[in-house]
């Protein structure tokens, strides 16, 4: 009976169970050629201009699709994680942000919890939905295409070689019986920016982990969640007040907030050294995405800066309330942000309850994993 008053209480407040079925545009519903297409390319080397880096390299299924970097290291650097080395050789460096998880992207809202195909993507709102942002690596010369080729010509680049891949034209073609650009079955009429963002953002919007402890509780099993997440979560709901931007079936708003997180980073290439985050693009200077939570205990170093090591380490600086960083003032910051008046036990006990959203069963399937080999013959990053 207790159990059932507190799920009552967090669906109340906001808090969903997953579906596994996300939204899909009409011009990319879910095909099996395609997602398997998807699947490849996102391990797939020959995407990036050494051809020794996939999106992979920084998005690691054994890491939850994060790197566990507090910056991600792409072209021209070595080893994987948070082994990796610096790139070299200059002008490369650091990429500016922490490394977002690629699990549930389909699920994503815009500016709600809500699940929308057009949905608030990247730390800074940048993009709106997978297709609008798969691609943006593949120029990105700290990302995918190093010093091979320019930034305008990335993307041509990178269909030229998947042309000429017997393996690639093949199942660009079952992928795309009907060319988008429409003329005679070439491969420059099937493999196209249209039909490459299509597929790695259909095998992306399978990546969904609707089967976490918090999903059977919600759904109606009193047992799901042990005493301490219970604890927690009514916390989370409560006085922590955590579910004013954790909502929905992600436990994201996908708003976004200025919390005056520490900045760390080399900054965007406009605002070196100092990342304005949605203020580069018109928005509140200093303000991040409400990152979702799903699968957060697997997905370390936290915030847009990767300055938070641990949970424990976000939960305390949620709970002081104050901002880290110099250019943010008192009165920069979203009105909720408070001194929490959270205990030890309290701030462990929310910790207890944000390891209740990893799925570990979902995550088993084919999807979740590196395939055995890609068409290039290149080595999977993994």
């Amino acid at each position: 009976e207790v159990n059932a008053t507190l799920r009552d209480r967090a669906l109340e407040a906001g808090l969903a169970p997953m579906s596994s079925d996300p939204p899909r545009p009409i011009d990319n519903e879910h095909d099996a050629d395609r997602i398997a297409l998807g699947h490849l390319l996102f391990f797939e080397p020959v995407l990036s201009g050494p051809k020794d880096v996939a999106c992979s390299t920084c998005h690691l299924p054994r890491l939850a699709f994060a790197d566990g970097r507090q910056f991600p290291s792409g072209a021209g650097a070595e080893g994987l994680g948070p082994d990796r080395t610096l790139p070299h050789p200059a002008p490369l460096r650091e990429m500016p942000r922490n490394s977002p998880s690629m699990l549930n992207l389909g699920m994503f809202g815009r500016m709600s919890p809500e699940p929308s195909t057009r949905a608030t993507m990247f730390w800074s709102g940048s993009a709106f939905g997978l297709e609008d942002q798969v691609l943006n690596p593949i120029s990105a010369d700290n990302e995918l295409r190093g010093l091979t080729y320019a930034k305008a010509v990335a993307r041509d680049s990178v269909l030229a070689r998947l042309r000429i891949s017997p393996g690639y034209v093949a199942r660009f073609r079952a992928a795309f019986p009907q060319p988008p650009n429409g003329g005679d079955d070439l491969p420059e009429n099937r493999i196209t920016t249209v039909t490459l963002r299509r597929a790695l953002a259909a095998y992306l919007r399978e990546l969904n982990t609707p089967n976490a402890p918090i999903d059977a509780f919600l759904r109606g099993d009193d047992d799901a969640l042990d005493d301490d997440q219970s604890a927690g979560l009514e916390l989370f709901i409560g006085k922590a007040g955590c579910v004013t931007c954790h909502m929905g079936p992600l436990l994201s708003d996908f708003s976004l907030h200025v919390l005056g997180t520490a900045q760390e980073g080399i900054g965007r290439d406009t605002t070196p050294g100092d990342d304005l985050g949605w203020g580069e693009h018109g928005g509140t200077p200093y303000a991040f995405r409400t990152p979702p939570l799903r699968q957060v205990a697997l997905t370390p170093p936290y915030f847009h800066a990767g300055t938070a090591a641990t949970l424990e380490d976000v939960v305390w600086f949620k709970n002081r309330g104050r901002s880290e960083y110099a250019r943010v003032g008192p009165s920069a910051l979203d009105p909720y942000v408070r001194p929490l008046g959270l205990s030890e036990r309290e701030v462990g006990l929310v910790v207890s309850f944000l390891h209740a959203l990893t799925d570990t069963v979902t995550t088993r399937g084919t999807l979740f994993h590196a395939p055995p080999a890609v068409p290039s013959g290149l080595t999977i990053p993994k």
